[in-house]
């Protein structure tokens, strides 16, 4: 049975993010981190699987975002990010994406899951009990109550004991689910 992982922000090859996010990235050296990425990756997520990548990718080349990719099992689907440039310029990198978007509304038997780069204050359907995945604000919380989580690789929010895990898409919707409908005026 497939399976369904969320992420954000994975920042693959990006040589300074160890001095943005010392607690969850503290491999200096990019390919160790790359490498322990990969790993965690390719244990959690089969070829079946479905993963959607928040944004924010890569920060290498696109060669070496090729190889990177050819290593990673899974559909992957991108929501564009502001580091996305590498992808958005080559239409080769493009294609080894299973879908790129820059927003998404998945509907499933779990919920509505309204997935966008960046934390946002008011999202379709959140007085429905929509929940709202997001990234780019890294370890920190978005500070917006009710049915948000930050699914960045190094989110404190969700972070388990394992670093660059992904996100299962059942464990976000139990967490989610334990939180607040927000009702907008209105509704």
């Amino acid at each position: 049975m497939s399976k369904i992982f969320v992420t954000s922000d994975n920042h693959f090859s990006h040589r300074n993010i160890h001095k943005f996010c010392p607690a969850t990235r503290p491999d200096v050296d990019i390919d160790v981190m790359d490498r322990k990425m990969i790993a965690r990756w390719q244990e959690q997520v089969g070829p079946d699987d479905d993963v959607f990548a928040l944004g924010d990718f890569f920060f290498c080349d696109a060669d070496k975002a090729k190889s990177i990719l050819n290593q990673l099992p899974g559909r992957i689907h991108l929501i564009y990010g502001n580091h996305d440039k590498v992808i958005r310029n080559d239409k080769k990198l493009q294609s080894k994406f299973y879908s790129i978007q820059e927003y998404k509304e998945l509907s499933i038997p779990l919920g509505t899951f309204i997935l966008f780069h960046y934390p946002i204050q008011e999202w379709n359907k959140m007085a429905r009990g929509a929940f709202h995945l997001h990234g780019h604000i890294h370890e920190k919380l978005s500070g917006v109550p009710g049915r948000i989580m930050n699914v960045c690789v190094d989110s404190s929010e969700i972070q388990g004991e394992v670093p660059y895990s992904l996100y299962a898409i059942e464990d976000i919707a139990t967490i989610l689910s334990k939180k607040e409908i927000r009702i907008h005026h209105g509704d």
